[in-house]
């Protein structure tokens, strides 16, 4: 499973991250504006809404089935992405790589990872996927540079995939576990007429008394959501049923956790799609361009690397990341020199790195919600963010331009990110 994941997420990884020099390079193709094509970076957010909304179905059956269409899936979208002379074969290749395949991969990875230290986890696997995402940009550079077709690069992900396709191919179950020599993806209360192993919730949650999936800790005698109330009592001392109460702190929480990803997200998003047309408009060549976007990646992969120790020894990485993050937009936007935009890229690549998998460890670590859930929670996060995020740049900076496209839209989210994030201990503080 482990090798699964990561191979999972090294061809995710490469092929998503170079979809925005792909976008410059079809524009140029087909002459057009990279800001008509933002529709096809938006098929991976609506993969995300379609996989989202129909998580528990896919996943009913396991871990095996899921990935193995995802890595044909998103095989056969990179074929096309990559080879399609014509608007329409692009397109068809984007729904299948992002649309499907990809969003495929993103819906799986959360379950798979499910359980104590599951941000640490879920930061090493970005992490994978941000090393191989590094290799993106360059290869599509270096091909265009050349004299070939940039696009080109992105059948390097094929071959990853297709071992993904065959390490994960359906097999005979075995009377002990349908997923084979592996553990099951779903305890057994997760799936239909299933009772809770021994020991085990029907959450799932399998983590040591006093500790969070996510890997925070509360104090003894106090519940996950912070609730230090009595039973069947809440917190304004109005009576109340434990069970009702229970359900509202998990709602609130569940709600919380899915804004805090759509935000983590859309930050990521907004440079993912268009840092290589920005540097392209200091004055690179388009293939100076694809491989200067670098910078940002380079930044995600040591961020993420960071974050899987820092998360384990509670250092704020949240506030911290949205701070470089904010930091990194301002050099990015204001400067029109290649070199100080490729350095602001570098930053906020640090500052956005650790936002995804830490919020996204804390959807999964909700107490109550089931392992399915929580992954198509997930996806439909994302999915929101990645439909709205780099549609509004480019709304944004056909009527202003994409400088300042870029300075709306990210600081208001890094703010509220960070804000809502230090909130809740300060509401347990004054509580005290």
């Amino acid at each position: 499973m482990t090798r699964q994941v990561g191979v999972a997420q090294a061809a995710l990884g490469f092929s998503v991250n170079s979809l925005g020099a792909c976008l410059v390079l079809l524009a140029g193709d087909l002459d057009a504006p990279p800001e008509s094509l933002a529709w096809l970076a938006s098929s991976f957010g609506a993969g995300l809404l379609v996989v989202g909304a129909a998580g528990s179905m896919l996943l009913r059956s396991g871990s095996r089935p899921a990935l193995f269409t995802a890595a044909l899936v998103t095989a056969a979208g990179a074929v096309l992405l990559a080879t399609g002379a014509a608007a329409a074969v692009a397109a068809a290749g984007a729904l299948l790589l992002l649309g499907l395949g990809a969003a495929g991969i993103v819906l799986v990875t959360p379950a798979l990872l499910r359980g104590p230290g599951a941000a640490a986890g879920l930061a090493r696997a970005n992490a994978v996927g941000s090393v191989s995402a590094i290799l993106g940009p360059p290869a599509i550079g270096a091909l265009e540079t050349a004299g070939a077709d940039g696009r080109l690069a992105l059948l390097l992900a094929v071959p990853p995939l297709l071992f993904l396709a065959a390490d994960t191919r359906p097999r005979a179950a075995s009377p002990v576990d349908a997923e084979g020599s592996a553990p099951a993806l779903f305890p057994m209360a997760d799936r239909p007429g299933g009772t809770p192993p021994a020991g085990r919730d029907r959450s799932g949650d399998t983590s040591p008394a006093g500790k969070d999936p996510s890997g925070d800790t509360f104090p003894a005698g106090k519940g996950r959501s912070g609730d230090t109330s009595p039973a069947g009592e809440d917190p304004s001392g109005a009576p109340a049923p434990a069970a009702d109460a229970g359900t509202r702190g998990r709602t609130r929480r569940t709600a919380g956790a899915w804004a805090a990803i759509v935000a983590a997200v859309s930050i990521e998003f907004c440079f993912t799609i268009w840092a290589t047309a920005r540097l392209r408009d200091t004055g690179l060549s388009d293939g100076g361009s694809a491989a200067a976007a670098t910078a940002f990646l380079v930044g995600m992969a040591a961020g993420r690397l960071a974050a899987a120790r820092l998360v384990g020894r509670g250092f704020p990485v949240i506030p911290a990341g949205c701070g470089l993050a904010a930091v990194g937009t301002l050099l990015v936007a204001l400067p029109g020199a290649p070199a100080p935009v490729a350095a602001g890229l570098t930053l906020a690549g640090l500052g956005v790195a650790p936002l995804y998998p830490v919020t996204l460890a804390r959807l999964v670590g909700v107490p109550g919600l089931t392992a399915a859930r929580s992954a198509a929670y997930g996806a439909l996060a994302s999915g929101t963010a990645i439909l709205a995020a780099p549609s509004g740049i480019a709304v944004l900076g056909a009527v202003l331009d994409l400088r300042a496209a870029l300075l709306l839209a990210v600081l208001p989210l890094a703010a509220g990110l960070a804000a809502a994030t230090a909130l809740p201990p300060l509401l347990a503080r004054s509580r005290t």
